[in-house]
């Protein structure tokens, strides 16, 4: 199994939460009286994980996607994206 010779005999899904019971989830959250309707567990559902392939990621800043997207301005200012007086 350690030398990927043997499949796993389970793969999590990223996107579930697996307790016990109910009470082991309850112990993440600090916002209480807060209830999800079908539309928030759908959404919940579908939620990336973030994490991203290193390919991807290598492509990215091979491309110069990487530099065109992370311009910022000078040291202690707001790149002109997120100024709202450069509008």
């Amino acid at each position: 199994l350690v030398q990927g010779l043997v499949p796993p005999p389970f793969v999590p899904d990223p996107r579930r939460v697996y307790a016990k019971d109910l009470g082991d989830v309850g112990a993440f959250s600090t916002v209480k009286g807060v209830e999800l309707d079908a539309g928030d567990a759908a959404l919940c559902d579908a939620f990336a994980s973030g994490t991203v392939p290193i390919p991807w990621q290598e492509e990215l800043i091979e491309t110069g996607v990487f530099e065109e997207l992370n311009v910022w301005g000078a040291p202690g200012t707001l790149p002109p994206d997120l100024d709202p007086s450069a509008a």
